[in-house]
Protein backbone atom coordinates (compact mmCIF):
# COMPACT_ATOMS: atom_id res chain seq x y z
CA UNK A 1 0.00 0.00 0.00
CA UNK A 2 2.80 2.32 0.98
CA UNK A 3 4.50 1.68 -2.27
CA UNK A 4 1.37 2.64 -4.12
CA UNK A 5 1.11 5.99 -2.28
CA UNK A 6 4.74 6.91 -2.86
CA UNK A 7 4.82 5.70 -6.39
CA UNK A 8 5.28 8.61 -8.81
CA UNK A 9 5.38 11.07 -5.90
CA UNK A 10 7.10 13.75 -7.88
CA UNK A 11 4.49 13.64 -10.57
CA UNK A 12 1.75 13.87 -7.99
CA UNK A 13 3.31 16.95 -6.32
CA UNK A 14 3.78 18.57 -9.70
CA UNK A 15 0.12 17.91 -10.51
CA UNK A 16 -0.97 19.63 -7.30
CA UNK A 17 1.21 22.66 -7.99
CA UNK A 18 -0.08 22.88 -11.51
CA UNK A 19 -3.66 22.71 -10.20
CA UNK A 20 -3.00 25.57 -7.75
CA UNK A 21 -1.44 27.68 -10.46
CA UNK A 22 -4.32 26.96 -12.81
CA UNK A 23 -6.82 27.87 -10.03
CA UNK A 24 -4.93 31.10 -9.30
CA UNK A 25 -4.84 31.97 -12.99
CA UNK A 26 -8.54 31.27 -13.41
CA UNK A 27 -9.43 33.29 -10.34
CA UNK A 28 -7.33 36.26 -11.44
CA UNK A 29 -8.63 36.10 -14.97
CA UNK A 30 -12.19 36.25 -13.66
CA UNK A 31 -11.56 38.88 -10.83
CA UNK A 32 -8.11 40.44 -11.22
CA UNK A 33 -6.52 42.95 -8.79
CA UNK A 34 -6.54 46.49 -10.21
CA UNK A 35 -6.30 50.07 -9.06
CA UNK A 36 -8.53 53.16 -9.35
CA UNK A 37 -7.73 56.80 -8.63
CA UNK A 38 -10.50 58.81 -6.97
CA UNK A 39 -9.79 62.49 -7.56
CA UNK A 40 -10.66 65.57 -5.49
CA UNK A 41 -11.66 63.68 -2.38
CA UNK A 42 -12.44 66.14 0.46
CA UNK A 43 -10.61 65.70 3.76
CA UNK A 44 -12.93 65.83 6.75
CA UNK A 45 -11.45 67.76 9.65
CA UNK A 46 -12.20 66.20 13.04
CA UNK A 47 -12.19 67.85 16.46
CA UNK A 48 -11.64 71.38 15.15
CA UNK A 49 -12.97 72.69 18.46
CA UNK A 50 -9.66 71.90 20.17
CA UNK A 51 -8.33 74.91 18.23
CA UNK A 52 -11.34 77.24 18.37
CA UNK A 53 -11.72 76.63 22.13
CA UNK A 54 -8.29 78.19 22.57
CA UNK A 55 -9.42 81.41 20.86
CA UNK A 56 -7.59 80.53 17.69
CA UNK A 57 -8.49 79.68 14.12
CA UNK A 58 -6.87 77.50 11.53
CA UNK A 59 -6.45 77.98 7.82
CA UNK A 60 -5.89 75.07 5.45
CA UNK A 61 -2.93 75.80 3.20
CA UNK A 62 -2.23 74.94 -0.42
CA UNK A 63 -5.61 73.27 -0.92
CA UNK A 64 -4.39 70.29 1.07
CA UNK A 65 -7.94 69.48 2.23
CA UNK A 66 -8.62 68.02 -1.22
CA UNK A 67 -6.64 64.95 -2.28
CA UNK A 68 -6.48 62.19 -4.87
CA UNK A 69 -6.82 58.64 -3.47
CA UNK A 70 -5.51 55.51 -5.17
CA UNK A 71 -7.21 52.21 -4.20
CA UNK A 72 -5.75 48.78 -5.06
CA UNK A 73 -8.31 45.93 -4.91
CA UNK A 74 -10.03 43.25 -6.91
CA UNK A 75 -11.98 44.49 -9.85
CA UNK A 76 -15.28 43.41 -8.28
CA UNK A 77 -14.47 45.51 -5.19
CA UNK A 78 -13.37 48.53 -7.19
CA UNK A 79 -16.52 48.37 -9.29
CA UNK A 80 -18.59 48.66 -6.12
CA UNK A 81 -16.71 51.67 -4.78
CA UNK A 82 -17.35 55.34 -5.59
CA UNK A 83 -15.84 58.61 -4.50
CA UNK A 84 -18.48 58.92 -1.80
CA UNK A 85 -17.18 55.69 -0.22
CA UNK A 86 -13.71 57.10 0.33
CA UNK A 87 -13.20 58.50 3.82
CA UNK A 88 -10.31 60.90 4.42
CA UNK A 89 -9.93 62.49 7.85
CA UNK A 90 -7.49 64.74 9.67
CA UNK A 91 -7.84 64.80 13.46
CA UNK A 92 -6.88 68.12 15.02
CA UNK A 93 -6.30 66.40 18.34
CA UNK A 94 -3.09 65.07 16.86
CA UNK A 95 -1.88 68.60 16.14
CA UNK A 96 0.66 70.33 18.32
CA UNK A 97 0.31 74.12 18.07
CA UNK A 98 3.91 74.30 16.94
CA UNK A 99 3.17 71.94 14.05
CA UNK A 100 1.71 72.79 10.67
CA UNK A 101 0.92 69.25 9.47
CA UNK A 102 -1.88 66.84 10.44
CA UNK A 103 -1.76 63.21 9.30
CA UNK A 104 -4.49 62.22 6.84
CA UNK A 105 -6.12 58.82 7.53
CA UNK A 106 -7.76 56.87 4.72
CA UNK A 107 -10.45 54.20 4.69
CA UNK A 108 -13.64 53.23 2.93
CA UNK A 109 -17.09 52.82 4.38
CA UNK A 110 -17.45 49.40 2.74
CA UNK A 111 -15.09 46.58 1.76
CA UNK A 112 -12.37 48.28 3.79
CA UNK A 113 -10.96 44.88 4.87
CA UNK A 114 -10.88 43.64 1.27
CA UNK A 115 -8.61 46.35 -0.08
CA UNK A 116 -5.11 45.48 -1.16
CA UNK A 117 -3.99 49.07 -0.38
CA UNK A 118 -5.26 52.66 -0.20
CA UNK A 119 -2.96 55.65 -0.66
CA UNK A 120 -3.29 59.45 -0.85
CA UNK A 121 -1.56 61.99 -3.08
CA UNK A 122 -0.71 63.81 0.16
CA UNK A 123 -0.16 62.25 3.54
CA UNK A 124 -0.72 65.41 5.58
CA UNK A 125 -3.10 68.33 5.88
CA UNK A 126 -1.18 71.63 5.95
CA UNK A 127 -2.57 74.24 8.33
CA UNK A 128 -1.74 77.66 9.65
CA UNK A 129 -2.94 78.54 13.16
CA UNK A 130 -3.54 82.14 14.24
CA UNK A 131 -5.30 84.10 16.91
CA UNK A 132 -9.00 84.67 16.23
CA UNK A 133 -9.94 88.31 15.60
CA UNK A 134 -13.43 89.80 15.58
CA UNK A 135 -14.37 93.25 14.33
CA UNK A 136 -17.46 95.30 13.43
CA UNK A 137 -17.84 97.57 10.39
CA UNK A 138 -20.46 100.07 9.28
CA UNK A 139 -21.98 98.96 5.99
CA UNK A 140 -21.60 101.73 3.42
CA UNK A 141 -23.96 101.93 0.44
CA UNK A 142 -22.33 102.46 -2.95
CA UNK A 143 -23.60 102.50 -6.54
CA UNK A 144 -22.33 101.93 -10.03
CA UNK A 145 -23.65 103.40 -13.25
CA UNK A 146 -25.83 106.47 -13.79
CA UNK A 147 -29.63 106.87 -13.60
CA UNK A 148 -31.67 107.77 -16.69
CA UNK A 149 -31.22 111.23 -18.24
CA UNK A 150 -32.94 113.89 -16.14
CA UNK A 151 -32.58 111.89 -12.92
CA UNK A 152 -30.00 111.65 -10.17
CA UNK A 153 -29.32 109.40 -7.23
CA UNK A 154 -31.00 110.44 -3.96
CA UNK A 155 -30.63 108.77 -0.59
CA UNK A 156 -29.38 105.20 -0.47
CA UNK A 157 -29.31 103.01 2.60
CA UNK A 158 -29.63 99.44 3.82
CA UNK A 159 -31.96 97.86 6.36
CA UNK A 160 -28.93 96.86 8.45
CA UNK A 161 -25.88 99.05 8.81
CA UNK A 162 -23.50 96.91 10.88
CA UNK A 163 -21.68 93.68 10.12
CA UNK A 164 -19.48 91.55 12.39
CA UNK A 165 -16.61 89.60 10.87
CA UNK A 166 -14.24 87.07 12.41
CA UNK A 167 -11.32 85.01 11.21
CA UNK A 168 -7.54 84.80 11.24
CA UNK A 169 -6.01 87.98 12.62
CA UNK A 170 -3.72 88.39 9.59
CA UNK A 171 -6.77 88.50 7.30
CA UNK A 172 -9.21 90.49 9.45
CA UNK A 173 -6.54 93.14 10.05
CA UNK A 174 -6.47 93.90 6.32
CA UNK A 175 -10.19 94.77 6.22
CA UNK A 176 -10.79 98.52 6.10
CA UNK A 177 -14.48 98.78 5.17
CA UNK A 178 -17.69 96.96 4.33
CA UNK A 179 -20.15 98.01 1.62
CA UNK A 180 -23.02 96.99 -0.59
CA UNK A 181 -22.89 97.82 -4.30
CA UNK A 182 -26.02 98.54 -6.35
CA UNK A 183 -26.16 99.12 -10.11
CA UNK A 184 -28.43 102.14 -10.84
CA UNK A 185 -27.85 102.29 -14.60
CA UNK A 186 -30.91 103.70 -16.40
CA UNK A 187 -33.14 103.91 -13.30
CA UNK A 188 -35.93 106.53 -13.24
CA UNK A 189 -37.74 105.48 -10.08
CA UNK A 190 -36.99 104.24 -6.57
CA UNK A 191 -35.87 100.65 -6.17
CA UNK A 192 -35.52 98.18 -3.28
CA UNK A 193 -33.10 95.36 -3.92
CA UNK A 194 -31.03 92.63 -2.27
CA UNK A 195 -27.25 93.08 -2.29
CA UNK A 196 -24.28 91.13 -0.95
CA UNK A 197 -22.01 92.69 1.66
CA UNK A 198 -18.44 93.09 0.36
CA UNK A 199 -15.24 93.66 2.30
CA UNK A 200 -12.45 95.98 1.12
CA UNK A 201 -8.91 96.88 2.15
CA UNK A 202 -7.62 100.44 2.53
CA UNK A 203 -6.85 100.67 -1.21
CA UNK A 204 -10.38 99.63 -2.14
CA UNK A 205 -9.42 96.11 -3.20
CA UNK A 206 -12.04 93.41 -2.68
CA UNK A 207 -11.18 90.89 0.06
CA UNK A 208 -12.50 87.37 -0.43
CA UNK A 209 -11.36 84.54 1.84
CA UNK A 210 -13.24 81.40 2.86
CA UNK A 211 -11.82 81.68 6.36
CA UNK A 212 -13.72 84.92 7.02
CA UNK A 213 -16.98 84.46 8.90
CA UNK A 214 -19.61 87.21 8.44
CA UNK A 215 -22.65 87.85 10.62
CA UNK A 216 -24.66 88.40 7.44
CA UNK A 217 -24.05 87.97 3.72
CA UNK A 218 -26.84 90.03 2.12
CA UNK A 219 -28.97 93.05 3.07
CA UNK A 220 -31.95 94.89 1.62
CA UNK A 221 -30.96 98.22 0.02
CA UNK A 222 -33.30 101.16 -0.68
CA UNK A 223 -32.27 103.44 -3.56
CA UNK A 224 -33.99 106.81 -4.08
CA UNK A 225 -34.10 108.26 -7.61
CA UNK A 226 -34.87 111.99 -7.99
CA UNK A 227 -35.95 113.98 -11.05
CA UNK A 228 -33.95 117.09 -11.96
CA UNK A 229 -35.03 120.49 -13.27
CA UNK A 230 -33.18 123.74 -14.08
CA UNK A 231 -34.88 126.89 -12.78
CA UNK A 232 -33.89 130.57 -12.58
CA UNK A 233 -33.15 132.52 -9.41
CA UNK A 234 -35.52 135.45 -8.72
CA UNK A 235 -34.38 138.41 -6.59
CA UNK A 236 -35.97 141.56 -5.19
CA UNK A 237 -34.43 144.38 -3.14
CA UNK A 238 -35.65 146.56 -0.30
CA UNK A 239 -34.76 150.04 0.93
CA UNK A 240 -33.71 153.25 -0.85
CA UNK A 241 -30.17 154.06 -2.01
CA UNK A 242 -28.34 157.19 -0.82
CA UNK A 243 -29.61 160.58 -1.96
CA UNK A 244 -28.77 161.19 -5.58
CA UNK A 245 -28.58 157.47 -6.39
CA UNK A 246 -31.14 155.02 -7.74
CA UNK A 247 -31.63 151.36 -8.59
CA UNK A 248 -31.22 150.52 -12.25
CA UNK A 249 -33.65 147.63 -11.84
CA UNK A 250 -30.99 145.12 -12.83
CA UNK A 251 -29.98 142.40 -10.38
CA UNK A 252 -27.34 139.96 -11.55
CA UNK A 253 -26.44 136.65 -9.96
CA UNK A 254 -23.82 134.01 -10.55
CA UNK A 255 -25.18 131.45 -11.12
CA UNK A 256 -28.41 132.80 -12.56
CA UNK A 257 -30.02 129.33 -12.68
CA UNK A 258 -29.69 126.22 -10.54
CA UNK A 259 -30.31 122.53 -11.16
CA UNK A 260 -32.67 121.18 -8.53
CA UNK A 261 -33.79 117.65 -7.73
CA UNK A 262 -36.78 116.13 -6.00
CA UNK A 263 -39.74 113.87 -6.43
CA UNK A 264 -41.56 114.54 -9.71
CA UNK A 265 -44.71 115.59 -7.84
CA UNK A 266 -42.69 118.11 -5.82
CA UNK A 267 -40.68 119.92 -8.51
CA UNK A 268 -43.21 119.94 -11.35
CA UNK A 269 -44.80 123.18 -10.07
CA UNK A 270 -41.53 124.96 -9.25
CA UNK A 271 -40.76 127.59 -11.90
CA UNK A 272 -38.12 129.60 -9.99
CA UNK A 273 -36.35 129.92 -6.66
CA UNK A 274 -37.50 133.15 -5.02
CA UNK A 275 -35.10 134.98 -2.71
CA UNK A 276 -36.84 137.49 -0.39
CA UNK A 277 -35.98 141.19 -0.55
CA UNK A 278 -34.62 141.08 3.00
CA UNK A 279 -31.45 139.53 1.55
CA UNK A 280 -30.80 142.68 -0.55
CA UNK A 281 -31.24 145.82 1.54
CA UNK A 282 -29.87 148.72 -0.50
CA UNK A 283 -30.56 151.44 2.08
CA UNK A 284 -27.92 154.19 1.87
CA UNK A 285 -25.94 152.50 -0.92
CA UNK A 286 -24.09 154.80 -3.33
CA UNK A 287 -22.62 152.12 -5.59
CA UNK A 288 -23.37 148.63 -6.84
CA UNK A 289 -24.20 146.35 -3.92
CA UNK A 290 -22.28 143.06 -3.94
CA UNK A 291 -23.25 140.20 -1.63
CA UNK A 292 -23.36 136.41 -1.34
CA UNK A 293 -26.73 134.74 -0.78
CA UNK A 294 -27.23 131.25 0.63
CA UNK A 295 -29.69 129.97 -1.95
CA UNK A 296 -30.06 126.64 -0.14
CA UNK A 297 -31.96 128.49 2.60
CA UNK A 298 -34.80 129.11 0.16
CA UNK A 299 -35.24 125.69 -1.39
CA UNK A 300 -38.75 124.28 -0.93
CA UNK A 301 -39.17 121.24 1.30
CA UNK A 302 -38.16 118.03 -0.41
CA UNK A 303 -35.93 119.82 -2.93
CA UNK A 304 -32.15 119.73 -3.11
CA UNK A 305 -29.42 120.80 -5.51
CA UNK A 306 -28.74 118.25 -8.22
CA UNK A 307 -25.17 119.41 -8.87
CA UNK A 308 -22.92 118.02 -6.14
CA UNK A 309 -20.25 120.61 -7.06
CA UNK A 310 -22.55 123.57 -6.33
CA UNK A 311 -22.04 124.93 -2.80
CA UNK A 312 -25.51 126.49 -2.58
CA UNK A 313 -24.29 130.10 -2.74
CA UNK A 314 -24.90 132.80 -5.34
CA UNK A 315 -22.88 135.98 -5.89
CA UNK A 316 -25.42 138.77 -6.37
CA UNK A 317 -24.94 142.30 -7.73
CA UNK A 318 -27.65 144.96 -7.31
CA UNK A 319 -26.86 147.71 -9.82
CA UNK A 320 -27.03 151.29 -8.47
CA UNK A 321 -26.18 154.44 -10.42
CA UNK A 322 -25.84 158.14 -9.66
CA UNK A 323 -28.84 160.15 -10.78
CA UNK A 324 -28.70 163.19 -13.05
CA UNK A 325 -30.78 166.37 -12.61
CA UNK A 326 -32.53 168.47 -15.24
CA UNK A 327 -35.13 171.19 -15.55
CA UNK A 328 -38.36 170.74 -17.46
CA UNK A 329 -41.15 173.10 -18.39
CA UNK A 330 -44.80 172.36 -17.58
CA UNK A 331 -47.41 174.49 -19.33
CA UNK A 332 -50.60 175.24 -17.45
CA UNK A 333 -52.71 174.21 -20.39
CA UNK A 334 -51.32 170.71 -19.91
CA UNK A 335 -52.56 170.52 -16.31
CA UNK A 336 -55.92 168.79 -15.97
CA UNK A 337 -58.30 169.11 -13.00
CA UNK A 338 -60.06 165.79 -12.53
CA UNK A 339 -62.63 164.13 -10.24
CA UNK A 340 -64.52 167.31 -9.33
CA UNK A 341 -67.56 166.89 -7.07
CA UNK A 342 -70.86 166.96 -8.90
CA UNK A 343 -72.08 170.48 -9.42
CA UNK A 344 -68.64 172.05 -9.08
CA UNK A 345 -66.13 173.44 -11.50
CA UNK A 346 -62.47 174.31 -10.94
CA UNK A 347 -59.83 176.40 -12.57
CA UNK A 348 -56.21 177.37 -11.93
CA UNK A 349 -55.65 180.76 -10.40
CA UNK A 350 -51.98 180.97 -11.30
CA UNK A 351 -51.32 183.35 -14.11
CA UNK A 352 -47.94 182.07 -15.26
CA UNK A 353 -48.35 180.09 -18.42
CA UNK A 354 -45.24 177.98 -17.83
CA UNK A 355 -43.86 176.32 -14.71
CA UNK A 356 -40.24 175.18 -14.38
CA UNK A 357 -39.58 171.95 -12.47
CA UNK A 358 -36.37 170.26 -11.38
CA UNK A 359 -36.46 166.48 -11.89
CA UNK A 360 -33.97 163.69 -11.23
CA UNK A 361 -33.43 160.17 -12.49
CA UNK A 362 -31.01 157.79 -14.09
CA UNK A 363 -29.47 159.02 -17.31
CA UNK A 364 -31.20 156.45 -19.50
CA UNK A 365 -34.59 157.33 -18.00
CA UNK A 366 -34.01 161.07 -18.29
CA UNK A 367 -33.39 160.68 -22.00
CA UNK A 368 -37.10 159.87 -22.38
CA UNK A 369 -37.86 163.51 -21.47
CA UNK A 370 -36.26 164.83 -24.62
CA UNK A 371 -39.02 166.22 -26.82
CA UNK A 372 -41.75 164.81 -24.61
CA UNK A 373 -44.86 166.81 -23.75
CA UNK A 374 -45.12 166.94 -19.97
CA UNK A 375 -48.61 166.74 -18.48
CA UNK A 376 -49.98 166.83 -14.94
CA UNK A 377 -53.24 166.27 -13.09
CA UNK A 378 -54.92 167.70 -10.00
CA UNK A 379 -57.16 165.10 -8.40
CA UNK A 380 -59.85 167.00 -6.50
CA UNK A 381 -61.48 163.93 -4.96
CA UNK A 382 -58.06 162.68 -3.86
CA UNK A 383 -57.39 166.07 -2.24
CA UNK A 384 -60.69 165.88 -0.37
CA UNK A 385 -60.04 162.34 0.86
CA UNK A 386 -56.56 163.20 2.10
CA UNK A 387 -58.04 166.10 4.08
CA UNK A 388 -61.01 164.17 5.41
CA UNK A 389 -63.46 166.41 3.52
CA UNK A 390 -66.91 165.19 2.52
CA UNK A 391 -67.98 168.44 0.87
CA UNK A 392 -66.04 171.06 -1.07
CA UNK A 393 -67.27 174.59 -0.62
CA UNK A 394 -66.58 177.23 -3.28
CA UNK A 395 -63.27 178.94 -2.71
CA UNK A 396 -59.55 178.73 -3.41
CA UNK A 397 -57.49 175.72 -2.39
CA UNK A 398 -53.81 174.75 -2.62
CA UNK A 399 -53.97 171.34 -4.25
CA UNK A 400 -51.12 168.91 -5.03
CA UNK A 401 -50.12 168.49 -8.63
CA UNK A 402 -49.08 165.07 -9.94
CA UNK A 403 -46.65 165.47 -12.81
CA UNK A 404 -46.78 162.56 -15.21
CA UNK A 405 -43.14 161.65 -15.85
CA UNK A 406 -41.44 158.68 -17.52
CA UNK A 407 -40.63 155.68 -15.33
CA UNK A 408 -37.60 156.29 -13.16
CA UNK A 409 -37.91 160.10 -13.26
CA UNK A 410 -39.23 162.05 -10.28
CA UNK A 411 -39.63 165.71 -9.32
CA UNK A 412 -37.20 166.96 -6.72
CA UNK A 413 -39.96 168.70 -4.74
CA UNK A 414 -43.67 168.44 -4.17
CA UNK A 415 -45.72 170.83 -6.27
CA UNK A 416 -49.00 172.55 -5.41
CA UNK A 417 -51.15 175.02 -7.30
CA UNK A 418 -54.05 177.31 -6.43
CA UNK A 419 -57.36 175.95 -7.64
CA UNK A 420 -60.56 178.00 -7.53
CA UNK A 421 -63.69 175.94 -6.93
CA UNK A 422 -67.02 177.37 -8.02
CA UNK A 423 -70.56 176.15 -8.14
CA UNK A 424 -71.54 175.11 -11.60
CA UNK A 425 -74.10 177.50 -13.08
CA UNK A 426 -77.39 175.95 -14.11
CA UNK A 427 -78.76 176.24 -17.65
CA UNK A 428 -81.76 178.22 -16.31
CA UNK A 429 -79.54 180.94 -14.88
CA UNK A 430 -77.74 181.20 -18.18
CA UNK A 431 -81.00 181.70 -20.02
CA UNK A 432 -82.02 184.47 -17.61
Amino acid sequence: MKKKLTANLGLKILAVLISVVIWFIVVNINDPVDKTVFRNVPVEILNADVITNEGKVYEVLDGSDTIDVTVLAKRSILDALGKENIIATADMQELNFMDTMVRIKLSTNKYNDKLESIKSSSESLKVNIEDLKKQQFVIASMTTGEPADGYILGNIGSDQNLISVSGPESIISTIDSAAVLVDVTGLSQDVRTDASVRLYDAEGNLIENKNIRKSLDRVKVNVEILQTKRVPLAFASMGVPADGYALTGEIESNPSTVLIAGKSSTIKNISQIEVPDTELNVTGQNKDMLTVVEIKNYLPDGVSFADSKFDGKAKVTVHIEKEVTDEITLEQRNISIINLPEGSVGELEDTDEKITLTVSGLKENMEALQGAQITAVIDVTGFMESGGMTELMPGMYHMPVTVQLPDGVRPDQDMTMKVVIKKQESHNNNEE
